[in-house]
């Protein structure tokens, strides 16, 4: 897990550094483009008012400009002619990275200059007091002609300057910009005549955009990798729920790039194939030992029944306890055998429906002997059509029966419910129950609660864990819980879709 950790830091350095690296070159190449943008937008303020100067005849060179003036006009031009040749004026960027401005016609141009975008110092002033101050052109005339420029902006201001054109810079919170108030009458509101500004993306903006792109990328890198390391983490509980389960041999293709996983995972394995082989072992030996039982049983057997014909009456009730004795250990095989075959998943299971009713009135006259003590009361629903191992539910319901009656005082419930789901056999007895913190107990194998009592009160501690196995293959359950008249009561539940023919 540390190999898995390192590589997620590893990768989130190597992302941060190059994702700090791209936003800065993004910021870097934004603000270049924002100065080169700005540097155009001065220029054809150069441009426009040079052209209103050259048109109009005020000046016919122009040392302040930026532009060399290649083509110059040969005659006068009036405002209307001036404003609609800047308007129609042909702007473009050279190959060179150098400007061109183009007034008149494409074939026969009335105007041309070019101006190089490494300039670093405008005079604007100088050409705008030259218009300001010319007597060619009314007031009229000035506003219409600074209208029809496109890079230059002119707007009403409210103003107590006194002089005729003032230079001001105009501030907006972090935003700036330089101009000129012109007074050009007392009885009129000055106006305000500054570079027009585009409508571009603040600089601030982008940079948040950026930051977030950058921050955005970041969260999705550690997204993915923690992602990965969940994804590890899932695939690895299912390993071990696999393993816990039973399961030999892991899955091909572990996702685990370090090992680490993969290492801990084989060694579940090695270990639960371990533990089942010794499993194995020892059911095969008790399985062993209690089919070689059968022969030295039925030995003693007929051996008991041979000497009863010749003794007399005295030794035969001592042949008769031996008898039953030989019994008792007989059962004991075969319970064993029993719930070797379950637990080890190997018993065949045969589906079919059955009438509860009948199955169980069979049980109760079958053990009539052990039960005509007690008060027997059976609950049925009107439909009692089950379906089931009808050999298993009988030893099943057999074994909870005979379990109630060891310690049932006076009366035993049987109820049967059903559901869409489910069917289910509750039997109850009013002995003296069984404690809370014991009820797991009882399905272990050779379990008693009461040492103290005999074989012959107490059993061998395996009727109910055969119970459990038997629900376990019908897709069921057997729960434990305090009955209404005091004692135990055992619930024994199996599902309406177990049905198939076989379970091993």
């Amino acid at each position: 897990m540390r190999e898995e950790m390192w590589r997620l830091y590893r990768h989130l350095i190597i992302g941060g550094v190059i994702i700090v690296s791209a936003c800065y070159a993004v910021m870097e190449f934004t603000q270049i483009r924002f100065s080169a943008l700005r540097t155009e937008q001065l220029l054809c303020v150069d441009a426009e008012l040079s052209s209103v100067l050259l048109l109009s005849g005020i000046e016919t060179e122009l040392n302040e400009s930026l532009f060399n003036w290649t083509v110059k006009p040969t005659e006068t031009y009036n405002v209307d002619q001036i404003t609609q040749l800047i308007a129609n004026k042909s702007w473009f960027k050279l190959p060179d990275g150098s400007y061109q401005l183009a007034l008149g016609y494409t074939d026969a141009p009335i105007l041309i200059g070019r101006a190089s975008a490494k300039q670093t110092f405008f005079k604007m002033g100088i050409e705008l007091r030259k218009i300001i101050y010319s007597d060619a052109f009314t007031i009229e005339d000035k506003k219409r002609l600074f209208s029809a420029m496109s890079c230059v902006s002119i707007q009403p201001i409210e103003s107590n300057m006194d002089r005729d054109l003032t230079g001001v810079v105009r501030v907006e919170g972090i935003d700036s910009d330089y101009g000129y108030i012109w007074n050009f009458a007392d009885d009129e509101t000055p106006v305000y005549i500054a570079v027009e500004e585009e409508d571009y993306l603040s600089f601030s903006l982008i940079v948040v955009l950026v930051c977030g792109v950058g921050i955005t990328i970041m969260l999705v890198l550690i997204w993915r990798e923690l992602l990965s390391l969940d994804f590890k983490r899932k695939t690895f509980e299912s390993i071990t729920r696999q393993i816990a389960r039973g399961r030999s041999g892991l899955p091909k293709g572990i996702p685990d790039s370090s090992g680490t996983l993969k290492e801990l995972a084989y060694s579940f394995d090695s270990m639960s194939s371990h533990i089942q082989r010794l499993l194995k072992v020892q059911r095969e030996m008790i399985n062993a030992i209690s089919h070689e039982l059968r022969t030295p049983i039925a030995r003693l057997r007929f051996g008991l029944e041979v000497m009863k014909d010749e003794v007399d009456e005295e030794v035969a009730s001592t042949v008769e306890a031996l008898e039953g004795d030989v019994e008792e250990l007989n059962t004991l095989v075969d319970e064993v055998l029993t719930y070797g075959k379950l637990e080890d998943g190997s018993l065949a299971l045969n589906f079919s429906e059955i009438e509860l009713s009948e199955l169980i009135e069979g049980i109760l006259q079958h053990n009539n002997p052990l039960l005509k003590h007690l008060e027997v009361e059976v609950r049925m629903d009107e439909e009692d059509l089950v379906v089931a191992d009808e050999h298993h539910l009988n030893r099943a319901l057999q074994n909870l029966i005979l379990n109630a009656a060891k310690y049932a005082a006076k009366k035993i419930t049987i109820t049967f419910t059903q559901d869409t789901e489910r069917w289910q056999v509750d039997i109850e007895d009013d002995g003296p129950g069984i404690a809370f913190e014991d009820r797991d107990k009882v399905f272990i194998p050779f379990q008693r609660l009461d040492n103290s009592r005999t074989r012959a009160s107490g059993g061998y501690g395996l009727g109910l864990a055969i119970v459990q196995r038997i629900a376990f293959w019908h897709g069921g359950a057997v729960l434990i819980d305090a009955s209404e008249t005091g004692g135990a009561k055992f619930s024994l539940i199996w599902s309406r879709s177990q049905h198939q023919t076989t379970l091993s």
